[in-house]
């Protein structure tokens, strides 16, 4: 069989942190709101951490940015507590506005910014030449599939693991394990990720692993990429 190629999602394959600043700040724009971006962030991760329920395993590796979207009304066992979640935080972020109508305009705005990094798609097509490729993200399942879909990347992967499916955060030894289980002894022929989390899973499941560290110096050991485009130069299969 083929060897493996674990790619990230996020700030990997698409953007996360620059997408829901610019989503924030056309926002913020279209309502001719004068409250700071930083503002609203400094609103969304206070109280994201005030949610007693914050660390349930769906949502335990969802970002509070990404809570300002997150469709939480697909997971039963949590829906009610985290529902108008995102309206709380722009009504404590822009006091007066509608906070409602923030919202939507949020989910809108930051919907449209889903898309593939520039040259994410041909790298991707390079590897799957010789690769079969598995994705592992963290977050909760339906935001994750949702970006997938959006983004066109969905139907790329063999295999899709989400740390609220798996119920394991994706850089803990049992994510590891629940990718050793799939792989069944298939190999490895590298890791690409951005965050310290893909590192860390690249640790524990012993592969090789390719940092996505964009134009800032990286001090961590071992094998770097400016992008993902960069990341199919790394394969000796």
């Amino acid at each position: 069989m083929r060897p493996v190629v674990l790619v990230d999602l996020d700030d990997t394959l698409i953007p996360d942190v620059s997408a829901a600043r610019a989503a924030i700040s056309l926002v913020l724009q279209e309502f001719s709101l004068h409250e700071d971006v930083d503002a609203v962030l400094a609103a969304a991760r206070e109280t994201w951490r005030a949610n007693a329920y914050r660390g349930h395993r769906e949502v335990e590796r969802v970002s509070s940015w990404e809570a300002l979207w997150a469709d939480f009304t697909v997971l039963p066992e949590i829906a009610e507590a985290l529902s108008g979640h995102a309206v709380t935080v722009w009504r404590a972020a822009c006091p007066g506005a509608d906070a409602e109508a923030l919202n939507r305009a949020y989910v809108r705005q930051r919907s449209q910014l889903v898309v593939p990094f520039v040259g994410a798609v041909a790298a991707l097509d390079r590897l799957a030449e010789g690769h079969s490729l598995w994705l592992a993200t963290d977050g909760c399942r339906s935001l994750q599939r949702e970006k997938l879909r959006r983004s066109g990347f969905d139907d790329r992967f063999e295999r899709i693991f989400v740390s609220g499916e798996v119920g394991r955060p994706k850089g803990s030894p049992e994510f590891a394990e629940a990718l050793i289980k799939a792989l069944d002894g298939r190999e490895v022929c590298l890791l690409a990720g951005d965050s310290s989390t893909d590192l860390a899973l690249a640790a524990a499941g012993g592969w090789p692993a390719v940092h996505i560290c964009g134009d800032v110096p990286c001090a961590e050991p071992g094998r770097h990429s400016v992008d993902f485009a960069g990341v199919p130069a790394f394969c000796r299969c």
